[in-house]
């Protein structure tokens, strides 16, 4: 059955051929003798594309698929467009024709398998970026909202990560509703009292540490805590200015016990960005470079450094290591990934564009 409906669709298509080439020998015998193809001739030759576009239109219907050929309006799509195109129309039909023969379809279905549906894992909910909240942004920001939904927007604020709640909720001090700004100051003072507990924990620990080892590792968590609250923007004025130093002096404790702790060197890194002198800051992320700390989370604040004394060629430079596709920096695999900060990302399309 399937030859003879093969055989039929060829035998439809030669015959269009057929058609077609009378039809053209039609004009093209008129315009031999220089006479216009008009009258009997012109009535022959439209007859005979006439019979070329159905048997064009046929042969095209029987070689398609059914749930193609079932469709209402394919044969006189196919008879019309072989119709008004007399030779290029018969040229798209027979080409697609020949590709379908020559690429048949598979008779076999692909084997197709069973998945297992994906499981819920909690720990992973903090690694889900929340996009800073712009939602819960734009709701808290919209002065003439409802007040509860402005309060419930200002709850679910809580499953932001800490650094966007802070910030958030420092917006909100100023806010005209009583409640909403009440509560912002509530989420504040409960961040830095936590993380103050930790503090005075910390300080006792040191404060009681018998061995050097356990007075760096108290110094370790010491400077990471008073960087957390700067980090977080929990302190301002004489407060902030404070808690760097505290920083700092824990940070530089834990390098005179231990001067491979690439993670302070990185910390005071930032904090020199903070005070704003740079040449410091290069010196202390190059020592964090030095004892292994990844390259990749460098960049980003060498280039601030070199930002901060005006050599924007080096910035460019830096941020290249960070672009998509770049070659290996300093060692280190250079992705896009790296960092996956929108402001990171941004600062390198900026800067190496």
């Amino acid at each position: 059955m399937r030859m003879l409906r093969c055989a039929f669709t060829i035998s439809l298509a030669a015959l269009a051929v057929s058609a077609q080439a009378q039809a053209l020998r039609l004009v093209f015998h008129a315009d031999a003798w220089g006479t216009p193809p008009g009258g009997a001739t012109a009535s022959a030759a439209l007859a005979w594309q006439a019979v070329s576009a159905v048997l064009a239109g046929a042969a095209m219907t029987c070689a398609l698929p059914p749930a193609y050929r079932e469709r209402r309006g394919v044969f006189c799509h196919i008879a019309l467009t072989a119709f008004f195109l007399p030779v290029a129309g018969l040229v798209v039909v027979l080409g697609v024709l020949s590709i379908g023969c020559l690429f048949p379809t598979p008779r076999e279905p692909l084997a197709a398998g069973r998945v297992t549906a994906p499981r819920f894992i909690a720990h992973l909910m903090a690694r889900v970026p929340h996009g800073a909240g712009t939602r819960l942004r734009a709701r808290l920001r919209n002065l003439h909202g409802e007040r509860d939904d402005r309060l419930a927007a200002l709850i679910s604020v809580r499953a932001l990560p800490s650094k966007a709640t802070s910030e958030i909720a420092r917006d909100l001090l100023a806010d005209p509703v009583d409640e909403v700004r009440l509560l912002a100051h509530g989420m504040l003072d409960g961040m830095e009292k936590r993380i103050m507990q930790q503090i005075f924990a910390a300080r006792a620990h040191h404060a009681t540490s018998q061995h050097e080892d356990d007075r760096a590792h108290a110094c370790r968590r010491l400077a990471q805590l008073y960087w957390e609250l700067i980090y977080q923007d929990l302190v301002r004025g004489e407060v902030r200015r404070f808690t760097l130093e505290r920083a700092e002096q824990f940070a530089h404790d834990t390098l005179a016990q231990h001067e491979d702790d690439a993670s302070m060197w990185y910390l005071l890194g930032r904090c020199a960005l903070l005070r704003e002198t740079p040449d410091a800051a290069e010196r202390y992320l190059r020592q964090a470079q030095f004892h292994r700390f990844p390259t990749e989370r460098l960049l980003p604040w060498l280039a601030e450094a070199a930002f901060q004394k005006r050599r924007y060629r080096v910035v460019t430079q830096l941020l290249d290591g960070l672009a998509p596709g770049a070659a290996a920096v300093d060692g280190a695999k250079a992705s896009a990934s790296a960092t996956g900060s929108p402001a990171v990302q941004s600062a390198v399309r900026f800067w190496t564009r």
